[in-house]
């Protein structure tokens, strides 16, 4: 993430940083690989607008270190009321304490150091865990007062700061040394494996001790009296009144009004072009970094009546922690806590941090996939996705042929090719796919949609037949694959432009592979191919596998390869694709998605001997598409798999079809091709 990032995405308002994106870059230097961008969080109804931000699941196991954490706190506060009192402690009793908290904490840390490749996991936990901390140490002076009132009332604010200190000085030694023992596992340096935001935690308490600071700092006494030993209230008295005197001197001195305008660039008068009232435009220029030590080193400032030089510079420093203080605690809004509640995603507002502005209670899309920190991946890389592959016919035999006739149609051809694939990417965009592979000779796309990516195949293979028919010189025909089915999602790199990339693999992929290149002959065609690229002659190799290549080929075969597009299981067993091909479980989800949109007729269709079910896509520019249950074809290192044709419909339109009597596409396909 970028300042611009952040200011686009948050831009605000704060009460002590300019939301200006220098100065968020001089807060955060390391800001743009501090975080990645937040996601899209899909909500339940996917077609509304996605939310922004990081979901973290607040598992079980979460939960349990989040009260491991408020054990460990109050067993640190018992410790200290005791040293106060003078009293001996359970030793036992805060050591089993940190024990319970330091277990699940170590989880976390290994999983989100070995599983982040770039993700920035480590920063997202201690984001979320700060949230908790923060709550628990806001409290923590109540609680004192309830253990000893006269303590408590006493020394409750500087107790608290000492528990902090020891929390930070017990995680700190837990932190580096799994940083170090982790470095030894991944090659790794342990540098880069502790998480810098610790580091950022120590220099600055209020971000484990506040979970808001208004811009009176009213919230800050506990600070003032615990941490920084001042009195905050003759503070903020002398804050008020150096905001006043800065506001007669903008009115009556021409020399400081100057220094506003033009090296400030602030408008130091009010004007009648709904400029801020005085007060707010005066405390804008003291939450200007140097500007109130360049008004102490004024030879009319009154240093005892306002801040004098150590005042001055406490002001100063404490002014950079309230900016950085903001920084983090707008990154800290872009968590999305979320619970598991009968089987979907919730996330309820229950205030502080992570909870969305208007927004109570949101139930997000089945497909979104949150950050569960004590689980090993800490996002499952397991996913269930639509997949849809298309491939060009021949493809290289096509470009040996081009290369052969010069390099002016060589040209010509990728040109109509390349405007081809763009009209492929625009059509997939259109339909919600993602494109997650080039192919070279096609690509690879996702999708959640089925009946989207179910248009989108029957648009592709128009989109095909009418370049085809406009000159694109690989016209040997399209196989397109659909399937639904589980992929592993590998991560593979994370910039600050919030560009995610990930690469697909696992059975999903192999399976529309095999759909694609199924038939029995792709053996010998990488035969074939072989033996040309070892100098053979490409015709006389071509003539001495053609036997083998017509042998099986029988009567049905040959009435199958009369139409444009085709597919059908040949007499080996072997599945052959020069069409749409579809998985039993890819029509077992059409089913669902019919039967949710309200679409229960099912109706029936013949062309020549092949008969068809055929549905109406409400909505979609494809919207009637007919398919036939192909039978089980052999797909190499899958066994024997039920397979589908899936045609365009539009050869049935405007045509009166009968009703199967069926209310599952899938059950009326098998019925009609019992043979199959």
């Amino acid at each position: 993430m970028t300042p611009d990032d952040l200011l686009e995405l948050y831009p605000g308002p704060f009460n002590f940083l300019r939301p200006e994106a220098e100065e968020i870059g001089d807060l955060m230097p390391d800001l743009r690989t501090f975080l990645p961008r937040p996601q899209h969080i899909f909500l339940e109804d996917e077609e509304a607008t996605p939310i922004l931000g990081f979901p973290v699941l607040l598992s079980p196991a979460m939960r349990r270190l989040t009260e491991a954490l408020g054990e460990f706190l109050a067993a640190e506060e018992k410790v200290q009321v005791a040293v106060y009192q003078r009293r001996s402690f359970d030793r036992k009793v805060h050591g089993a304490a940190w024990e319970r908290y330091r277990a699940l904490l170590a989880r976390v840390v290994e999983n989100v150091s070995l599983s982040s490749y770039g993700r920035s996991f480590p920063s997202i936990f201690w984001l979320h865990h700060s949230v908790e901390i923060a709550r628990l140490l806001k409290d923590s002076p109540r609680r004192l007062l309830r253990l000893d009132t006269e303590i408590g009332r006493r020394y409750g604010d500087s107790i608290k700061f000492r528990v902090l200190d020891r929390y930070l000085d017990f995680v700190f030694a837990e932190t580096y040394e799994l940083a170090h023992r982790l470095a030894g596992r991944t090659d790794s340096d342990e540098l880069d494996l502790f998480p810098r935001l610790l580091n950022r935690f120590r220099d600055n308490v209020l971000l484990l001790t506040e979970d808001h600071i208004g811009p009176g700092l009213e919230e800050l006494a506990s600070y003032f009296h615990g941490c920084l030993r001042i009195d905050g209230r003759d503070l903020l008295r002398r804050l008020r009144d150096l905001a006043g005197w800065n506001e007669g001197r903008l009115q009556n001195d021409a020399n400081l009004q100057s220094v506003v305008r033009n090296l400030l660039r602030r408008s130091p008068l009010p004007s009648n072009t709904g400029e801020p009232d005085p007060a707010d435009r005066g405390r804008e220029l003291l939450i200007t970094p140097g500007y109130v030590r360049f008004l102490s080193e004024r030879s009319d400032y009154p240093s005892r009546r306002l801040l004098d030089d150590p005042g001055v510079a406490l002001w100063e420093s404490l002014l950079l922690k309230l900016k950085e203080f903001e920084v983090i605690h707008t990154l800290r809004r872009f968590l999305v806590p979320v619970v598991e509640d009968q089987g979907r995603l919730v996330h309820r507002a229950e205030g502080g941090a992570g909870a969305l502005p208007g927004r109570r209670h949101l139930v997000l899309s089945s497909a979104t996939r949150p950050l569960d920190f004590l689980a090993p991946w800490v996002v499952e890389p397991l996913v269930q996705r639509f997949g849809l592959i298309y491939d060009l016919t021949d493809f290289s035999e096509v470009v040996a042929v081009i290369r052969r006739a010069g390099s002016g149609l060589q040209d010509e051809s990728f040109r109509k090719i390349f405007t081809f694939q763009r009209q492929i990417n625009a059509l997939a965009r259109s339909h919600r796919l993602q494109l997650e592979k080039y192919l070279g000779d096609g690509a690879f796309y996702s999708g959640r949609h089925c009946l989207s990516v179910l248009a989108g195949a029957v648009l592709i293979q128009r989109a095909y037949g009418e370049a085809v028919d406009k000159g694109l010189p690989f016209d040997r025909g399209v196989r397109i694959a659909l399937n639904f089915g589980s992929y592993r999602l590998l991560p593979i790199g994370f910039g600050a432009s919030g560009k995610d990339r990930y690469e697909f693999f696992g059975h999903g992929v192999v399976e529309l592979t095999r759909l694609i290149s199924g038939k029995s002959t792709k053996e010998i065609d990488e035969i074939q191919n072989m033996l040309v690229s070892q100098g053979y002659p490409e015709a006389t190799v071509h003539r001495f596998f053609s036997p083998l290549l017509k042998r099986d080929v029988g009567e049905a075969e040959r009435h199958e390869k009369k139409r444009r597009f085709y597919s059908y299981i040949n007499s080996s067993g072997h599945l052959v694709n020069e069409g749409i091909v579809a998985t039993d479980a890819y029509v077992e989800q059409i089913d669902s998605a019919l039967s949710q949109a309200g679409v229960v007729k099912v109706l029936r269709a013949e062309d020549g001997r092949r008969r068809y079910v055929v549905v109406d896509l409400e909505g979609e520019p494809a919207q009637r598409i007919g398919i036939r249950h192909l039978g089980r074809a052999h797909l190499k290192g899958l066994g024997e798999e039920p397979v589908y044709e899936v045609v365009d419909g539009a050869r049935w339109e405007g045509v009166e079809l009968e009703e199967t009597g069926h209310r599952s596409l899938r059950d009326a396909a098998r019925f009609m091709t019992p043979g199959a």
